[in-house]
């Protein structure tokens, strides 16, 4: 096992220098008036900073499910670094605005195209190492097991399920029938079963996949201390500090500002487009609950019918009827979401953050999951881990961890990354559909 993530880090390494110089060659004949006197310097910086883009949008993460993660993140990681080179070059080059747009976007092209290339190479190869690691899946009571199965021989890119058994067969039967698989797949088990299974399968060299719990969530970021000669694990306690306070609020004010004025020239297209439709107001005003519990009206552009809830709030539906046509369009593309900026600038929302819900969904979940109220301890934003990370239909147990990983691990580059990755989901349909019927 380790010797082929070995291998495959090896040729992933390999294949990233042979890109950086397809890059590096691009450069040089794209761009050769610009290019020409400072030739080595400019373009080993335009690599540098094309490398820290691709970090920002994970675009380099063959271990992901997705290739289509891959992809977006090579183009917008090109786009990204060709739009700042492109208007710093502007800034101080005598070369026409529009050849300078031009090649450029050729440039573009010719990065999206070999990074393209090369994520399709790299998930290719990973999943054809990683599919050949035929599990062993331990479940536990109450667990939809061949659902599970079914799931993720479907599109699991880390293994194969091969058997499936209860953890009530005992740890021997289970210690008796590993040897025969290459990793071990834990499910919702009670704690001590899962430590003991997850303790053979590290001391038998399996690779090990488990569910975590809410308390696991709670030991993921913590930091191992010394009390005399003892080890102790110290968990945060998920609050911000003051000084946290104050650079995210300056943060969300500058981000704001940045996305607002380029569209606020979209934004009033698309409030002719929704008068236009049916003549319904432009705006939906939605009571939502954020940090303390504190309420106030999160704004949207309207993309339902004027009279979508008279019966009452629900989740929206995959291929709800109450979606107007401006409105699938919106959805589809999460710009239904821009007015929220305005909330951001308030100081009613951060810019990211778990989703604010309605009060009537958190109390609903909190007496399913009690910890779903944690959520509550930092302002909720408009976007966040679990939006970038799951999808609309994920279930609130999911999103609840997503959620709680960025509140006990939140920091000023984290916040930095999934601005990035939110350009990513913009054009991913499955993030912005809605439930399915049976689920709500």
């Amino acid at each position: 096992m380790r010797k082929g993530h070995t291998i495959l880090k090896a040729v992933s390494f390999i294949s990233r220098l042979l890109l950086v110089f397809l890059y590096f060659c691009a450069a040089a004949q794209v761009m050769k008036e610009i290019w020409r006197e400072r030739f080595l310097a400019i373009t080993l910086l335009y690599v540098a900073v094309l490398e820290i883009f691709q970090a920002l949008m994970e675009a380099g993460n063959v271990s992901q499910r997705r290739i289509l993660d891959l992809v977006y993140g090579q183009f917008f990681a090109a786009l990204c670094t060709n739009i700042l080179f492109g208007t710093l070059l502007w800034t101080i080059s005598a070369q026409p605005g529009i050849s300078l747009f031009w090649e450029f976007s050729i440039l573009t092209l010719l990065e999206a195209f070999t990074g393209i290339l090369w994520a399709a190479f790299s998930f290719t190869l990973y999943l054809r190492k990683q599919t050949r690691n035929q599990a062993l899946y331990v479940y536990g009571d109450g667990e939809d097991w061949q659902r599970t199965v079914k799931e993720n021989n479907s599109r699991n890119g880390y293994f194969r399920i091969s058997k499936a058994v209860s953890y009530r067969k005992g740890l021997n039967f289970i210690e008796h029938i590993l040897p025969e698989y290459q990793a071990l797949f834990l499910g919702k088990l009670p704690d001590s079963d899962r430590n003991r299974l997850l303790k053979l399968g590290i001391c038998t060299d399996r690779e090990c996949f488990a569910v975590p719990g809410i308390p696991d969530i709670y030991l993921q970021n913590s930091r191992i201390i010394r009390l005399h000669d003892k080890v102790l694990f110290r968990s945060g306690r998920g609050y911000l500090t003051k000084e946290q306070e104050r650079v995210k609020r300056a943060e969300d004010i500058i981000c704001a500002l940045l996305l607002l004025i380029p569209a606020l020239p979209l934004m009033g297209l698309i409030s002719l487009c929704i008068k236009a439709e049916d003549g319904g107001p432009v705006f939906y005003r939605q009571e939502r609950v954020t940090r303390y519990g504190k309420s106030f009206f999160m704004l949207k552009f309207r993309s339902m019918v004027p009279e979508a809830e008279k019966e009452g709030p629900r989740l929206a539906a995959r291929n709800d009827a109450r979606v107007t046509r401006t409105g699938k369009i919106l959805r589809n593309l999460h710009l239904d979401e821009l007015p929220q900026l305005f909330n951001v600038l308030a100081g009613d929302m951060s810019m990211v953050g778990p989703r604010p819900e309605r009060r009537e969904f958190i109390e609903d979940y909190s007496r399913i999951l009690p910890e779903f109220k944690e959520r509550l301890r930092v302002k909720g934003g408009l976007t966040g881990y679990a939006q970038i990370y799951g999808k609309y239909s994920t279930g609130p147990e999911d999103k609840l961890k997503y959620d709680l990983i960025y509140i006990y691990n939140y920091s000023l580059r984290l916040d930095i990354r999934l601005l990035f990755l939110t350009i990513r989901i913009f054009f991913q349909k499955e993030n912005a559909q809605g439930v399915e019927e049976s689920n709500l």
